[in-house]
């Protein structure tokens, strides 16, 4: 009898034992499973970011004071505006590198002007007067299809794909002029870095108008060329590490992570230095840094030639990045980023 009860106790503790351990492993699963929440974002398209690179193009090279930069503008202008944004002109008078008199103009478009928790999204417009890099026609003006024209076109997909789906921020899109109009360098390498951005330079001197200042800004500059490379430009790191995380990481979760590649690079001059110097937002800049640069050292084969045409632009890079930006814009709003 003894030993029965003893087989019978045995027998309990082992059937307790065996379903205490299983409910610890439901507990544990149930714990640690993790679900994102469903967040509906509109599609970014590519063929269309591609159409709008070709009309920019399609002008001529957009040189300050130029009737074709003229016609541009007035088409971009016109471009947000069908979009529902908020567009204007911030036109100013400056003096270029040579000490010569040059009128820009800024092109600035708004959306949910009322939300005072917003975002900077940013390119330049502008293309290079003269085509210093090349070996032939030095000195006549580039086209820009990626150095001006590929970054325009992001950000008008962008504005075209926000404007179908509510987002809860307010998001100013501004395009400077007159960012690539500065001193070339010299033999050593050296130039006057405040030569260069001048359209940035203006609109961050004179941000102070806006009613809320963007909490974090970002920069598109070379975002459309075939085998395009955006490693993690050294000033955004260090203005702006927390936005490098953002960008980088969700292009990681998109699987485009052979174009946002996580080396560093050293900080250039660009139009995320006056605005994180002088405004004040925390701006990155996402910029096409190949392995193999020409003889400038830091850019494409194509940077400030004449080879800066349609014929490098790719779609699949346009579509990458917009469908990057496109995720960090609406997880912000959200409040998942």
């Amino acid at each position: 009898m003894k030993k029965q009860q003893f087989t019978l106790i045995y027998l309990l503790l082992t059937a307790l034992i065996i379903i205490s351990s299983f409910s610890c492993e439901t507990d544990n699963s149930i714990n640690y499973t993790h679900t994102d929440p469903i967040i509906d974002v509109p599609e970014f398209n590519r063929d269309s970011a591609f159409s709008y690179v070709q009309k920019q193009v399609d002008f001529g090279p957009r040189v300050p004071e130029t009737k074709e930069h003229n016609a541009c503008a007035d088409w971009l202008k016109k471009k947000f505006d069908s979009f529902g944004w908020n567009t204007k002109f911030q036109e100013a008078d400056v003096t270029g590198f040579d000490d010569q008199p040059m009128h820009i103009k800024n092109i600035i478009a708004t959306i949910n002007p009322e939300l005072k928790t917003r975002v900077l999204l940013c390119a330049h417009w502008d293309t290079r007067r003269i085509a210093d890099q090349d070996t032939e026609n030095k000195e006549k003006p580039i086209l820009g299809a990626d150095d001006g024209g590929s970054g325009v076109a992001v950000l008008i997909e962008l504005a075209r794909a926000i404007s179908t789906k509510e987002i809860n921020l307010g998001i100013d899109i501004v395009l400077f002029d007159a960012e690539d109009q500065g001193e070339s360098s010299n033999a050593k390498g050296e130039y006057r870095k405040e030569t260069w951005c001048i359209g940035s330079q203006h609109w961050s001197k004179n941000m102070h108008t806006m009613a809320k200042k963007p909490y974090m800004g970002i920069l598109f500059d070379m975002v459309g060329s075939k085998g395009a490379r955006f490693p993690r430009e050294g000033l955004s790191v260090r203005h702006a590490a927390g936005v490098v995380n953002q960008v980088w990481g969700e292009a990681l979760g998109l699987g485009y992570s052979d174009l946002f590649v996580n080396d560093k690079f050293h900080e250039l001059v660009d139009d995320h230095l006056f605005i994180n110097d002088i405004a004040k937002i925390p701006t990155i800049d996402i910029i096409n840094l190949p392995t193999n640069p020409t003889a400038n050292g830091t850019f494409g084969h194509y940077w400030h030639t004449h080879k800066d045409n349609m014929s490098i632009i790719d779609k699949h890079t346009l579509g990458a990045v917009g469908d990057v930006i496109i995720q960090v814009l609406y997880k912000n709003s959200a409040g998942i980023l």
